[in-house]
Order: C-alpha cells, then structure tokens, then sequence
C-alpha cells in the first residue's frame, strides 16, 4: 500500500505526522512547565493582602515561563528538523540508488533497463521513462551502427568492383581499345555510384535550417517528369498526372522537397514494368505516387525508409540504386513535419503517400 502511494503523498502524510509528534511533546511539556511555575504547592502561606508582593512573584514567573517556552521551542524545532532530514532521506534512497545506477552506464552498458525502483509512485515513472528512453538510445545506436557498417560495406563495393577490372585488364599482356573502354564505362559508373552514396550521406547528415518558400506542387512534379522523359520514353511508360487543385502550394524548403518527390517518382519509373502506367495524384493534402510492377512484401514496408534496407538483393543488383533515396525521402519529410507511408499489393502495384498536413 505504501509503495503504490505518490511521493507528495508521502512526504505530506510524514511531515503531519512529524508535526503532531512534536506539537503534542511541546504540549505536555508547556503544560508541566506551567504547573511547576503557577500552580501554588498546598505547603506554601500566600499573603494575599500584599498585592505588590505577589504581583513581583507574577511577573517573574512569566518571565521563566517564557524563557523555557522559547528555549523548548527553539530545541524541538531542531529536533524536528534532524526528524524530517532522516525521514525524507529515507524516501529518496531509491532515488539515490537510481541516481548512481545512472552513473554507471555507459555505451557498453545500455542493453540492460534500471530495476532498483520497486514502487509505483513518481520514481516509479521515473524509472519507466528512464528505460523507455534508454530503449530509443539503444534503438538509435544499432541503427548507427547498422548504417555506419552498411556505409562501408557500400562504398567498398565499387571500389572492389573497379580493382576486380583493373587486375583483368592488367592481366592481360595486350588489352585492346574496347576493353580499355569498357573498364573506363566500369570506373565511371562506380564512381556515379561513389558519388550518389555520398551525396546521399551528407543530406542525410545535414542538418541546417529549412529554407521554407511557397512550393507549387504542380510546378514541381511537370519539372521532375520532365526530368525522367528519357527513362520514361526507354521503357515506354506513361505518367497520369490528377490534380485536384494546380494551384496548390506548400510552406516548405523547394531543393529538398523535390529532391523527395524525385526519388520516389523515379523509383516508381525503375521498378515499373515496360508499357506500365504511373499515377501521379494529388487530392487535398494528399500526394499519391503509384507504379505498377514489383511489388513489396508486407514485413518490408515499415523498413523500406531505413537507410541501406535492401528488399531483394537481386532485385537491387538487377536495377542498381544506393540505397538511400527512401531514407532520405523519410528524413526530409520528417524535417518538415509531413509524413509519408507506402501500400503495396503483391503483383499489382506500389503506393507511396505523402500527407502534407503531417
């Protein structure tokens, strides 16, 4: 019952308590104070006639009674003060643990919670708060290190495929103008592919303030389609674009918002198939982004925005890509308080939507 009490509580219930206490020992103690000043023993003659004698005897034991009142008050509010320090630092003591569990830890020492707390009260939340934060930091850490390795493992990759050629065409005693070309057309495309990763890591690493402007929408998707005319004419796709309004714009910085929808609407076009419709729709605050082709299994749909996610290796050996542009379409979004989700119907199509209101 105690432990299921708040600390205000608590504290409240030992301070009346400590307060009574000492209000009643002050009690008796004036009280016996007071009959052994006023009270006449029955062994004592009064000359009540002499009025100036008695009134000296009076005003004297006011005096004495007034000097232990002050002294005994001045005692029992030290003596309640030692009270309540002894108490209350009997209550903080799971505190004082919890503060120097807290000390301990350190990066190697985040995958176990805190349990010194065993109450319900504030230091009982205190500690849930503790752990569910320490939960997020440790989330956060092995996504870092999860990143950090892919990093590596991404940008090895390009370099290992540009030695691999390197050590063909050196092996051979007599290369020819083509096979010089091609190890040239190899190096140029993983050095594209260097570039595109890197470009990607700084935006994701960039955090600097949001130049906000009035974006129209419309304005910025006719510039991307514009933009992927030629990828779209190779595989003879057609975009459907419906507005409900042309007109609309949103507060947002217009670099990275485009960046955002660009990713996506290229993707839609990589992963389409040959003749496919892309739908292109924006209705209210809505932005919806459909291509019909490969579809996404539903245990990947919440991963697809992290960085490096690969849904099928082969699939991503087959069309290329960094890894990145999802996880950089999340991370814009979320700098400006939008949010985005992606539908997928197995064999039919890929959804991605875009609530500009958050």
């Amino acid at each position: 019952m105690w432990n299921k009490l708040s600390i205000r509580i608590k504290v409240t219930l030992l301070t009346a308590a400590v307060l009574c206490i000492i209000s009643l020992l002050l009690f008796i103690f004036n009280v016996e104070n007071a009959a052994n000043i006023f009270i006449i023993p029955d062994n004592v003659d009064v000359p009540f006639n002499s009025d100036a004698s008695f009134t000296f005897d009076f005003d004297i034991a006011q005096r004495i009674f007034r000097t232990n009142s002050f002294y005994t008050l001045i005692i029992f509010s030290v003596a309640g003060t030692v009270l309540m320090w002894w108490v209350v630092g009997k209550v903080l003591i799971p505190l004082n643990k919890f503060s120097k569990e807290i000390k301990k830890l350190d990066i190697t020492k985040i995958n176990d919670d805190i349990h010194i707390v065993k109450s319900t009260d504030e230091l009982g939340d205190l500690q849930n708060a503790f752990n569910y934060m320490l939960g997020n930091i440790r989330d956060s850490y092995e996504r870092q290190k999860r990143f950090s390795q892919n990093a590596a493992h991404e940008l090895k990759t390009p370099v290992a495929a540009i030695r691999a050629n390197l050590e063909v065409l050196y092996l051979d005693d007599e290369p020819k103008i083509e096979e010089y070309k091609e190890f040239v057309e190899v190096v140029n495309r993983q050095i594209e592919m260097m570039n595109s990763i890197v470009t990607g890591l700084r935006l994701l690493s960039n955090k600097e303030s949001l130049n906000l402007e009035k974006v129209r929408l419309y304005q910025i998707i006719n510039e991307i389609v514009e933009d992927l005319k030629d990828k779209i004419s190779e595989k003879n796709q057609t975009v459907n674009l419906v507005f409900d309004n042309r007109d609309m714009t949103v507060e947002a910085d217009r670099v990275l918002i485009k960046q955002a929808v660009f990713n996506i609407v290229h993707n839609a076009v990589r992963y389409s198939r040959e003749n496919a419709f892309i739908e292109i729709q924006l209705r209210k605050s809505l932005l919806s982004i459909k291509n019909h082709g490969e579809s996404i299994p539903k245990e990947s749909l919440e991963k697809i925005f992290e960085a490096f996610y690969c849904v099928d290796k082969s699939r991503a050996k087959k069309y290329g890509g960094s890894g990145l542009g999802l996880a950089i379409v999340k991370e814009i979004m979320d700098r400006h308080g939008f949010s985005i989700n992606a539908n997928s119907v197995e064999n039919e199509f890929v959804e991605f939507t875009i609530d500009f209101k958050g």
